[in-house]
Formats: C-alpha cells, sequence, structure tokens
C-alpha cells in the first residue's frame, strides 16, 4: 500500500513537470513572441490613427468635378487606408459623372488618398433638329455632357433630323459606329478641299446630309463605304468642280454609282 503511494507521487511530479516543461522549450517563446507581433503590428497598420485618411486630393482641372467627386469621398475621411474599398469608389464616381474617362485611384502613405481624373475628349455636338438641346459626344458616340447651344463654336456639329430617339447623357445614340467616318469628312472637307462645315444632319439610318458655309449641301449613303464617297467627292471638287463654279452650286449627291450634282 505504502509503495502504491510513492509511485502515486512520482507520477504527479513527473506529470507537473511535463506540464512546465513547455515553458522552456524555444518553440513555445519564438510562437509567443510571434502571437505578440503580429497583434502588434495589426493593431498599428488597422486599428492605429497613423493610418487614418486625413486628406482626400482631387486631380482635376474641372472645378466642378472636384468639388463633387470631393464632396462624395469625404466619407471615407478618418477610415482606414489598407481597408479603402477602391473598386467601389471607382464604380461610384464612373456612374455618377459620364463624363469621366477613367480614374486613377492611389495611396500616399500613410494617410492621403489621391483620386486622378482623366474626362472625355469631346469630338462632336449631337443637337435636336432645332438645336434646342446639345450634348457632347465621345469617340464611341456616347453623350456625357449638356452644352448650351450658343456655346458652341467650332464644334462638329450632328443634328438628328431623321432619329426618333431621346437623348440621354451615358448612352449611345444610334449611328455611334459612325462618327469617326463622320470626322474623317470633316478633316477632308476642311483641311484638303478648304470647305467649312455648317451642319451634319442625319436624314435617316441611311442618309447624312452635309450643309455647307458657302450655301450647298452634299448627301452621303451611310450604307455604303464613306471613304470612297468621300474620294469621289475629291476627284469632282479637284478636277471639275472648281472654286469659281461652287457659288452656284446646289448640292452633290454621292449615294449612287454615279455622281449627281446641280
Amino acid at each position: 500500500m505504502k509503495h502504491y503511494r510513492i509511485s502515486r507521487k512520482k507520477r504527479a511530479l513527473r506529470k507537473k513537470n511535463l506540464n512546465l516543461s513547455f515553458l522552456k522549450s524555444k518553440s513555445f517563446w519564438f510562437f509567443s513572441l510571434g502571437v505578440v507581433l503580429i497583434s502588434g503590428l495589426i493593431y498599428f497598420f488597422i486599428f492605429s490613427d497613423v493610418f487614418k485618411i486625413k486628406e482626400i486630393q482631387i486631380l482635376s482641372s474641372n472645378e466642378y468635378l472636384k468639388a463633387n467627386i470631393g464632396e462624395m469621398t469625404n466619407q471615407e475621411i478618418n477610415k482606414n487606408i489598407f481597408l479603402l474599398k477602391s473598386k467601389e469608389i471607382n464604380s461610384k464616381i464612373l456612374n455618377q459623372f459620364p463624363e469621366i474617362l477613367e480614374l486613377n485611384l492611389k495611396r500616399k502613405m500613410p494617410d492621403v488618398f489621391i483620386i486622378q481624373v482623366t474626362e472625355k475628349q469631346e469630338v462632336a455636338v449631337l443637337c435636336s433638329v432645332d438645336h434646342s438641346q446639345c450634348f457632347s459626344i465621345d469617340q464611341n458616340g456616347l453623350t456625357f455632357r449638356q452644352v448650351e447651344p450658343e456655346l458652341i463654336r467650332d464644334q462638329l456639329i450632328i443634328s438628328s433630323a431623321g432619329l426618333n430617339q431621346d437623348f440621354i447623357i451615358g448612352e449611345s445614340f444610334l449611328l455611334k459606329d459612325k462618327i469617326k467616318d463622320f470626322l474623317e469628312i470633316k478633316k477632308v472637307l476642311r483641311n484638303n478641299l478648304k470647305i467649312e462645315i455648317k451642319d451634319f444632319i442625319i436624314v435617316s439610318e441611311k442618309r447624312l446630309n452635309i450643309e455647307t458655309k458657302e450655301g450647298w449641301d452634299i448627301y452621303f449613303s451611310l450604307e455604303k463605304d464613306i471613304k470612297l464617297q468621300i474620294t469621289k467627292l475629291r476627284v469632282l471638287l479637284e478636277k471639275e468642280i472648281l472654286i469659281e463654279k461652287r457659288k452656284n452650286l446646289e448640292y452633290i449627291d454621292l449615294r449612287f454609282e454615279r455622281i449627281f450634282y446641280k
């Protein structure tokens, strides 16, 4: 019975030694140190005031955009710079301002968030028939800003005489795939043929009329190769209808195989 008690005490002592032996283990202390270090870093980077956003910089020459984007993103002040949802902010701003082409969002450590704005470039102005409503359009045919008609100067003006369509900012108009053709026509008429344009009039999905400032019109087919029609026009004006004859010209019709003019 006495022997049993001694063995029992030895076992208890051995168990106690085993329970305390891990305190002497280097692995335990490395693990503990790692936990403390990681916890400290998490607190420092996530919960401390060091990385809370104190300033949001909007880089844009457009004061309207700077003010409105600043107001929209002001709620991000004092949020942790690492937890900022950049994709969500990017989508929100682009949806709100269709005149913006792209955004470049950057974190400037430790507490500055930078939003660099690139605006869309206006390539033409799309107007209603009476020019009471006009919108800037980009190279993809997207309307992105309403324009006061009296402020239109040297822009390419496209009138929607034959399009039964309400123009909504942020959407494309019916003939968006023709924008490059329209710009090419403008370039050739102005630079090569020295003809100033008054208006591009979309009569229908098949026909484009161009009013020149000289008082005569050009009719294009929107179903046929625009470049070929431009080439025919150049040959006609350079070899057959010279500048002095244009004052009596009424129209040039390029819609058919044969060119008609009067």
